[in-house]
């Protein structure tokens, strides 16, 4: 179980937390088959056994993918894959809700961030809040939207995809290039992203923790705005000592870290968000 740092249970029952939600969480759902949504690297891997027929390429970038160079297979993947194309691909993976939300969905939503972050393509946690009809008090955001600041002073809760939906496979980040294209033409999201990750604590669930665009946000507000609160990235235990400091100096991350179980995998996370999720309630309780 994850010993909770208590001024965490803190910022989440005054809602001065926003929960990023990584392709880990959306792999432990399930659907009647039993198989699961992809993570990045085996999507990256069902891509390339669709769309590249020439060996040398497909040797780069099963290297690409080993050493975790994956924004760079994702170029060499779809670099000339026209958008029908591409539609059809992430379309017979995550259209329609094939994949049932799963426990973790369940106890996010439990734990109610007013803001919750995704670079998830698929739609299930927004399934679990009942987000896919208006009105439900919740307002999803891409990356794209010119209302994201109206909706962050909004009362209702807001779900962002950073990454683009399965909605619009046009706006998915993929590659390298996309990253460029999103810094170029959609800099008002990173001004938003840039203040919400700089005044308020962030927990980091199911992320790999190498994205680079998450990367650059938080070492730029680290840097320009110093902070003796730390954002929380919840891994599995392993992590070199080395590295855990690395992500504390760089981007002011505290790694909590639960043991992966031998028959039922990540169940230690999921007893200790329900376990996060009663802290905050008896806490909240104390307060009234």
């Amino acid at each position: 179980m994850i010993a909770w740092p208590e001024s965490l249970v803190e910022e989440l029952a005054f809602k001065r937390v926003i929960i990023f939600i990584g392709s880990g969480i959306s792999a432990s759902s399930k659907n009647n088959d039993g198989s699961s949504p992809p993570t990045w690297k085996s999507l990256l891997n069902s891509a390339k056994d669709r769309f590249l027929r020439n060996e040398e390429d497909r040797t780069i970038v099963n290297s690409l993918i080993d050493k975790e160079l994956l924004l760079d297979a994702a170029e060499i993947i779809f670099d000339d894959v026209d958008q029908p194309e591409r539609r059809r691909f992430f379309s017979s993976i995550f259209a329609e809700p094939r994949f049932n939300v799963s426990e973790y969905h369940s106890v996010i939503q439990k734990i109610n961030p007013k803001i919750a972050i995704t670079t998830n393509y698929d739609q299930l946690y927004e399934q679990q809040c009942g987000a896919l009809v208006a009105g439900q008090g919740y307002a999803v955001r891409k990356y794209t939207s010119k209302k994201l600041l109206n909706d962050v002073r909004s009362k209702d809760n807001l779900i962002i995809k950073a990454h683009g939906c399965i909605t619009d496979t046009e706006d998915l980040i993929l590659t390298r290039s996309d990253y460029f294209k999103i810094k170029r033409d959609h800099s008002h999201f990173y001004n938003v992203l840039d203040s919400l990750l700089t005044v308020n604590t962030v927990l980091f669930l199911g992320c790999s923790m190498g994205d680079p665009d998450i990367q650059l946000i938080l070492e730029n507000s680290n840097i320009s705005a110093e902070s003796d609160h730390p954002h929380y990235a919840v891994l599995p235990s392993g992590m070199h000592p080395a590295l855990k400091r690395a992500m504390e100096n760089a981007y002011n991350i505290k790694v909590l870290e639960y043991e992966l179980d031998e028959t039922d995998g990540h169940s230690n996370l999921l007893e200790s968000l329900a376990s996060l999720k009663d802290n905050m309630d008896s806490l909240i309780q104390t307060l009234r």
